[in-house]
């Protein structure tokens, strides 16, 4: 059996190890967020580069993008632009 005193400390130390996991996972969660706007800016910048990359590609005699790879390409780019920024 354990005193009042013993109980109390032991309950502190608790707690503080709790508060100690809750500022680690604090400090995780701002550096995602950190990250996470980075990698928006770096995506913002690739769409703008796409854009104009996909102006410079060739068609064929109907006026059709020639290249399946560079189709796909402009429909992948197309479907990316039209997605909500959630």
């Amino acid at each position: 059996m354990t005193d009042g005193n013993t109980y109390a400390i032991n309950r502190h130390l608790d707690d503080q190890e709790d508060w100690d996991a809750l500022q680690e996972v604090t400090a995780e969660l701002e550096q995602a967020e950190a990250r996470i706007e980075e990698l928006e800016v770096k995506l913002a910048k690739a769409v703008r580069i796409a854009e104009v990359l996909s102006g410079a590609v060739e068609y064929d005699h109907h006026g059709n993008v020639a290249d399946t790879e560079e189709r796909q390409a402009i429909k992948e780019l197309s479907e990316l632009k039209g997605q909500d920024d959630e």
